[in-house]
């Protein structure tokens, strides 16, 4: 498998200076260690609070979002209506190149599945939330590893995506 990442993230955490799993990537680069060091003296930038009409003019409004979300879900409805349709030796390299990011959509199966998990990911970080507000304890730590943990099926079905798209769409 050699879907090498720019940036790594370990489903494990590891020490310094370990290595990349070879598994994970052909090439495992070795790990530079870094230091940051802060200047005695620091330049403060005062800068004023935007008005509502330039934040109107930097930022999508409701309607802008509702129409992006509108088109997104029109865009996965047609490609699920030409895949369905179209012999799959015959769907081509822009076809593929169309679908990255609607997966989910392209199967009623994949999209409640997704949905599920989705939910219940959701559902498990709220209630140890929940928990540790009852017992007056915060642990962020507990908290990421938990949703680490719960990603964990998001990550690879990521990199099995990465890797198919990079198999089918490389020439």
């Amino acid at each position: 498998m050699s879907n090498c990442l720019i940036e790594d993230f370990p489903s494990q955490p590891r020490r310094r200076g370990q290595m990349i799993d070879e598994k994970m990537c052909r090439t495992a680069p070795t790990r530079i260690q870094r230091s940051v060091r802060f200047a005695e003296m620091s330049e403060l930038a005062i800068i004023e609070p935007s008005t509502v009409e330039e934040l109107d003019e930097k930022w999508y409004s409701k309607q802008e979002y509702a129409n992006m979300k509108h088109r997104y879900h029109t865009d996965a409805y047609l490609m699920w209506k030409k895949l369905s349709t179209t012999p799959v030796e015959s769907v081509g390299k822009d076809d593929l190149f169309s679908c990255v990011g609607m997966e989910k959509f392209l199967s009623s199966d994949i999209w409640r599945h997704t949905q599920e998990r989705r939910i219940s990911h959701i559902r498990n970080i709220r209630a140890v939330q929940s928990r540790q507000r009852m017992l007056n304890l915060r642990s962020d730590e507990h908290l990421s590893l938990l949703s680490q943990q719960s990603s964990e099926w998001t990550v690879t079905r990521a990199q099995n995506l990465a890797q198919l798209y990079w198999d089918t769409l490389k020439e």
